[in-house]
């Protein structure tokens, strides 16, 4: 499975009603995604619209469009590599940003740590929903992790940094995200489950 994700600048003067469901029905008005959501800084002007696709050409094909009258910044295509499911409403959305390029080293030790580590503490914690990894193609790394209050986010974070690295994990590639946002999720159809590529 693969996502496409728009980031674009928010207006708040337009953000009334459903807006984020009537921007994801516009910005992808062909195909259907498997899924996806709408995402709105708490603390700023940025939002991300995200979207799930069956694979790499579907995802390429909706990159490409955009919604008139928004000012888009970037679009970006990712395989999704990993995904972890919790029951918990998403109501908010961390979003962790690994910038690339990013070698085959860093990438299996990240992913190594999401898996082996990570997931298996910030699972124990209430309120916690599902958590998204995301590669490009130059390694780089988006980790959308969602819950359903900021005070669960708050946890989750709290629970993974009393973590120690297991035996053979080398800290020298585990660098860390170089920017975490926190978004509200404005709209939000997410898939119950997934078909991903697997840990590379």
């Amino acid at each position: 499975m693969y996502a496409t994700v728009h980031q674009f600048r928010r207006n708040t003067a337009t953000e009334s009603g459903d807006w984020g469901r009537a921007l994801a029905a516009e910005l992808h008005p062909g195909p259907a995604p498997l899924g996806g959501c709408v995402l709105g800084q708490v603390a700023g002007v940025l939002g991300a619209a995200v979207a799930f696709w069956p694979d790499a050409a579907s995802a390429d094909e909706a990159a490409a469009h955009t919604r008139p009258g928004t000012t888009w910044l970037d679009t970006d295509v990712y395989e999704v590599v990993s995904a972890e499911f919790a029951p918990a409403a998403p109501n908010y959305a961390q979003a962790s940003r690994f910038a690339g390029p990013r070698d085959e080293a860093q990438v299996r030790a990240e992913d190594f740590a999401g898996h082996e580590r990570i997931w298996p503490a910030a699972r124990q914690v209430p309120g916690i929903g599902p958590v998204f990894v995301l590669r490009a193609e130059d390694g780089a790394g988006l980790v959308l992790g969602f819950a359903e209050s900021v005070a669960a986010i708050e946890a989750v974070q709290k629970a993974v940094l009393s973590t120690e690295l297991l035996p053979g994990e080398d800290p020298a590639l585990l660098t860390g995200p170089e920017r975490i946002d926190l978004h509200r999720v404005f709209h939000h159809t997410l898939p119950a489950s997934v078909t991903t590529g697997g840990i590379r």
